[in-house]
């Protein structure tokens, strides 16, 4: 059985072969200007006797027999014409019965003109892929790119329809290419229109946090370009679709960049109506934006124990700080520099800064911050005043406090505390409001011979209510007020047998005179000792009953001086 297919497929093999037998033509390679060439195929039906070169005018024309050229080793024929030519070649041999197969018909018309279908910038170079010109004299593929010295060949292409031009520049500059198709001959169709990559360049603006971008769109696609889109990669991560800008727009704005990462973007264009996409060169940046000052805040402003200024304040210390002052000035005053701390940035966000330079007892302070950053943009602080408490006592047994009102700007007043400050440093709350009056009248015993000494508490917040401080005023101390009770009659010999002013506080009173007058003037009696009176007498001998006149003067703790003057009645 498998010697009978065997033999049935020899059969058969056979009376195809003899059924279609045929007389090959040459290979026709190419036509070089007026010149055509092949290559000569050998048949073995018979001999040979002629190759025959058949023309015409037109591709659908008639064909007419050209020139039968007998000598075999002969392959090729110079034929001058003006204008388009067609050829096809057949081989004569001595065949009876074997048909003659035409060759593929050619023209002396230069390869058909290759259309480029994009140029596009890759890691590597830049890839520039084209169409099959669907030629049959095509054999390759000449790659020519646009250069100062002109636009020159930089390769040549066979078997395939891209090419990647790994000594292009398309970082820095624009590239234009065009493809040219070659035949055997070398013959070289013409130019189409080039293609040229997208180049972008970028700016960056570390103090708006923007990267600038700047492209030439895309050119050579014969249908026009569909969209132009951003795309973009950060900290390594691979290129992806940004957002689309207008198919006229050769500059856009990458905005809200951050510190410290690397952004990698490219510009990528679509044809229209065909998948076809393009990148131009990838350019990537890593920033060093500019951190701005978000925050310059005085939190508070207290007097301490010493009398001294603690101005505390806030700023974001990892910010890019070119200069950094503190301004002073007293209260209703323009601000001038107190401190310039440019050359000693703070590292922490938070600082304690004193003020020593100070009279916290009599006047009231103000202070503001103010910074300009790498980008020289300017910013202020709010404004924070300190506070003036006084303390005085215009009647024995009475102390009358005052304090200027809390001020600062952004930050809200919760309740002042006004302390009476005790002898072991403890203090006693004596009075607690939220508003005005800013006074108060601290009844104390008028024989209390001790310093009163006070201090005000401002207790405060910002806007958010979640930052409560307190702004302590200067300690105001105060010498109690002398009282004194000055009699208006007194009996010698009696019960009050000696006229004499009964001071509150002893201690207290300095430079006291007493002096005692008669009717006519005259001066009866004087004293500078408080314990020592009048007995109703002068020079030892007892005055009549009736009325007299007192002066008595003497100076208050404080300074202020005092006079007293009245009548008083000798009883007897």
């Amino acid at each position: 059985m498998r010697y009978f297919k065997t033999f049935f497929l020899l059969f058969a093999s056979f009376f195809v072969s003899r059924s279609f037998a045929q007389i090959l033509p040459p290979q026709l390679d190419c036509i070089r200007g007026d010149t055509i060439f092949w290559t000569p195929v050998v048949n073995n039906c018979g001999a040979f006797v002629s190759t025959d070169i058949f023309y015409s005018a037109s591709p659908g024309g008639t064909y007419n027999l050209l020139i039968q050229i007998t000598d075999p080793n002969v392959t090729s024929f110079h034929h001058p014409v003006m204008g388009d030519a067609y050829y096809y070649l057949q081989s004569n041999y001595n065949c009876p019965g074997e048909t003659p197969i035409p060759s593929d018909t050619m023209s002396n018309r230069p390869p058909a003109a290759t259309v480029l279908e994009k140029v596009t910038v890759e890691a590597g170079g830049v890839l520039v892929s084209w169409y099959d010109n669907m030629d049959p004299k095509t054999v390759g593929y000449i790659v020519y790119r646009s250069t100062a010295q002109g636009t020159v060949p930089i390769d040549t292409v066979y078997g395939a329809l891209e090419y990647l031009d790994m000594n292009a520049n398309a970082d820095s500059h624009s590239e234009t290419y065009y493809v040219l198709a070659v035949d055997q001959c070398g013959n070289t169709g013409f130019f189409d229109a080039p293609h040229e990559t997208m180049h972008l360049t970028t700016k960056v603006n570390f103090c708006d946090r923007y990267i600038e971008l700047n492209w030439n769109n895309y050119k050579g696609w014969q249908n026009g370009t569909e969209s132009v889109q951003i795309w973009l990669g950060i900290d390594g991560n691979p290129l992806a679709f940004e957002h689309q800008v207008q198919l006229n727009d050769t500059l856009a704005y990458l905005s809200g960049i951050e510190d410290n990462r690397e952004y990698c973007v490219a510009m990528v264009a679509k044809e229209t109506g065909r998948n076809v996409r393009v990148f131009s060169n990838t350019i990537c940046e890593t920033s060093q934006v500019i951190s701005e000052i978000k925050r310059l805040q005085i939190r508070n402003v207290s007097v301490n124990m010493n009398g001294d200024i603690e101005i505390l304040w806030d700023h974001n210390a990892e910010a890019d700080i070119d200069s950094l002052y503190i301004n002073k000035g007293l209260q209703n005053s323009a601000l001038n520099l107190w401190q310039d701390l440019t050359g000693i940035l703070p590292f922490k966000d938070t600082v304690n800064t004193i003020d020593m330079d100070v009279s916290t007892s009599a006047d009231i302070y103000q202070y503001q911050i103010s910074a300009i950053d790498d980008c020289d943009a300017g910013i202020e602080s709010n404004y924070f005043h300190s506070i003036l408490l006084t303390a005085q006592s215009a009647v024995a047994g009475e102390n009358q406090l005052n304090w200027s009102p809390f001020d600062a700007s952004g930050r809200n007043l919760i309740n002042y505390q006004l302390c009476r400050i005790e002898q072991d440093g403890s203090e006693t709350n004596v009075y607690e409001g939220a508003g005005a009056p800013l006074q108060f009248m601290d009844q104390v015993s008028p024989t209390d011979a001790r310093d009163f000494c006070y201090v005000l508490k401002a207790f405060h917040t910002n806007s958010q209510n979640s930052d409560t401080l307190v702004a302590r005023s200067n300690i105001a101390c105060i010498e109690q007020k002398v009282g004194l009770y000055i009699p208006n009659a007194f009996v010698p010999d009696g019960v009050n047998n000696v006229f004499r002013p009964e001071s509150t506080i002893a201690s207290n009173l300095h430079n006291y005179r007493m002096q005692i007058f008669n009717r006519w003037g005259g001066i009866i009696f004087e004293s500078d000792d408080l314990n020592y009176g009048w007995d109703g007498k002068q020079d030892g001998k007892p005055l009549n009953p009736g009325v007299y006149f007192y002066i008595v003067t003497y100076r208050q703790p404080d300074g202020k001086e005092e006079r007293e003057a009245g009548t008083l009645n000798l009883i007897r």
